[in-house]
Formats: structure tokens, C-alpha cells, sequence
């Protein structure tokens, strides 16, 4: 038999649960006990043969379970279908396959990128923040207690820190949960998501809203983190937003960087054919980049940090105490 190049049934996987979801399909097994196609599909609003299609074949990939009874078939979602579909927990990964589905329309148009050195340009109104900031959130938990984790360590004591372009504030959340008061900035039209992802834990953390790369709040803050941000800009804006995060910390406060390196993560390489056909101008960068542009800064104690759970990496690095330091 002939070893294929690429195997197919993962995407086409993929393209059947996000097709499922976004028709209404999985919610509308999401019901009490187990319904007839015509039942689903009705709900769904969807055509009966259609529905009955899906239906089989989710069944055949463990998603739904297939009954049968006196009166007929009956489908309903199986327990690996609603943990990572419906139920919130550590397995959900509903708004993730959606992300991923939206970022292959994007790869279908890698040959325009590729010739032109940029994407095609997207209509701001089609963009689905939801999905995007939402698919964020559902990162694993490990991930999160890691990188919160390593932070606290590297830094010492702090009362503050600041999740620049936090999305659903998942990673506020975890200082927030070790007792930092921790702050969220955001686009306007994140932090709805952010306040409904957060629950009864909102109170916790605050909320800014705004651009960024247009300007950081006054702070001072104990600890900058920016998390899968560096990827989306130049090398230029990312060491003109280092040097702006600088400014806004505290004396012997920290800036902590999450993202893939050059040389360091297996993923940098296809993560950087991403960016080029979703961004203007951002890539990966190097561990020499990193480097450069916080030593630009005036960040000292620079280190770089393997994650254990996640091919991703954590660049930490200090603001001087003083003056005097500094001349030290």
C-alpha cells in the first residue's frame, strides 16, 4: 500500500465537528435523553437528510452514541462528545476546533501570501472575536499553573501584574487565584467574552480596555505578561512595546513573554507559515531577538525557559531596582 504524504482523516475530522457544531447539530443533542434525526434536525433547523448523515458518521467517530430502540434510531451526544464539546471542564475544546477551522481558510490562501509577502486583506466585520479569544480560554490548565508558576518563582513577591492582550483572562485568572490583583487589558470588544468566560471570578480581576500597541496604562505593575503576542507584530513593534512595558513596571518588576522561539520549539517553523498568512508583519522570533530587544530596554537577568506543558517557551526578565544597580 502506498504511504500517503498527508493523512486525511484528522481533517476531515475536524471538518465534520465544526460543521456539527456550527449547524446546530451538537446543541441540539444537548437535550434530555436521546432523539430521532427528525427531532435534531428540526431543532437544528437543518435538513432531515443532512442531519441523518452527520449523525452516522459522528456516531462512528465516538462523538454521538447510535440506540436503537422499539420506535426507531435514536443519537445522543457520548461522554467524550460533550466533555469536549459541551460541559465545561478541562477537556472542552469547542471554540478551539472552531479557531482552527477559521485559520484554514486562511492556509487555503497561502498561495497569495506567499507571493505577495502578506494575506489578503480580511474584512474587519467577519472577524470572529468570539471564537478567537474563547478558543484561548480553553488552553490547558497545566499550561496556565505552569506559566504561573515559573512567573512567581522567577519574580519573588508581587501584588500586581497586568495580562497585556489577555483575551478571557485565563492567565489573570491564575495570579488572581495566588492572591496578585491582577489586571486585564483588552480590546473593547474582548472584554464582554472575558467578563462571561471569568463567571463569578470577574470581580476578581480588572478590567481596561484598548489598543496595545496604541499605548499601556500608567501602571505601576509588578509583572507585564504577554502572552502569543510577540508572533502577531514586526520585530520593530515588539521591541518599541517592550521598551513602553519598561516604563510601566515597577522597580524590580518583571516582564514575562510567552511564545514559540526559533531553535527552540518543533512548532516555530509551520507557527511562522501561520502568522504569514494571518498577519501583516508578524512571525517567530529567535532567542537572540528576545534578548536584544529587552537588553534595548534596559531589562536585565534575562532567562528563557523551556515549558513542560507546552512546545512553547517563557522569557522572563527584570526591571533594575535602582540607579544604582544599574552602575553596580
Amino acid at each position: 500500500m502506498r504511504e500517503s504524504l498527508v493523512d486525511r482523516h484528522p481533517l476531515e475530522r475536524l471538518l465534520l465537528l465544526v460543521g456539527a457544531v456550527r449547524s446546530g447539530i451538537v446543541d441540539a443533542l444537548d437535550r434530555d435523553g436521546p432523539r430521532a434525526a427528525e427531532d435534531v434536525a428540526v431543532t437544528a433547523g437543518a435538513d432531515l437528510r443532512a442531519t441523518t448523515i452527520v449523525l452516522e458518521a459522528l456516531a462512528v467517530e465516538s462523538v454521538v452514541e447510535r440506540i436503537s430502540t422499539p420506535k426507531g434510531v435514536r443519537y445522543r451526544l457520548s461522554e467524550m462528545g460533550r466533555a469536549h464539546l459541551v460541559d465545561e471542564g478541562p477537556q472542552m475544546e469547542r471554540f478551539g476546533l472552531l479557531h482552527l477551522a477559521n485559520r484554514l481558510r486562511g492556509w487555503l490562501e497561502l498561495p497569495e501570501a506567499i507571493r505577495n509577502g502578506r494575506p489578503l486583506p480580511k474584512d474587519p466585520a467577519k472577524r470572529d472575536v468570539r471564537t478567537l479569544v474563547s478558543a484561548m480560554g480553553e488552553r490547558e490548565p497545566e499550561i496556565v499553573e505552569e506559566i504561573v508558576e515559573r512567573c512567581l518563582t522567577y519574580a519573588g513577591h508581587m501584588s500586581t501584574m497586568v495580562d497585556i492582550g489577555g483575551a478571557v483572562g485565563h492567565v489573570a485568572r491564575g495570579f488572581s487565584r495566588c492572591g496578585v490583583r491582577a489586571t486585564l487589558l483588552d480590546r473593547e470588544a474582548v472584554l464582554p467574552f472575558a467578563r462571561e468566560f471569568l463567571g463569578q471570578e470577574e470581580s476578581e480581576i480588572a478590567f481596561l480596555g484598548g489598543d496595545f500597541t496604541q499605548g499601556l496604562p500608567a501602571g505601576p505593575f509588578d509583572l507585564a505578561y504577554l502572552g502569543n503576542v510577540s508572533h502577531i507584530y514586526s520585530p520593530q513593534t515588539n521591541e518599541r512595546l517592550f521598551g513602553e512595558v519598561f516604563d510601566m513596571l515597577a522597580r524590580g518588576g518583571t516582564i514575562a513573554v510567552q511564545d514559540f522561539l526559533w531553535g527552540r520549539s518543533s512548532r516555530a517553523a509551520m507557527f511562522a507559515v501561520n502568522m504569514l498568512q494571518a498577519t501583516e508583519e508578524g512571525g517567530v522570533w529567535s532567542e537572540e531577538q528576545y534578548r536584544t530587544w529587552l537588553t534595548a530596554a534596559g531589562f536585565i537577568d534575562i532567562e528563557v525557559a523551556d515549558l513542560d506543558s507546552t512546545d512553547a517557551q517563557l522569557v522572563l526578565a527584570r526591571k533594575r531596582h535602582s540607579v544604582a544597580s544599574a552602575a553596580g
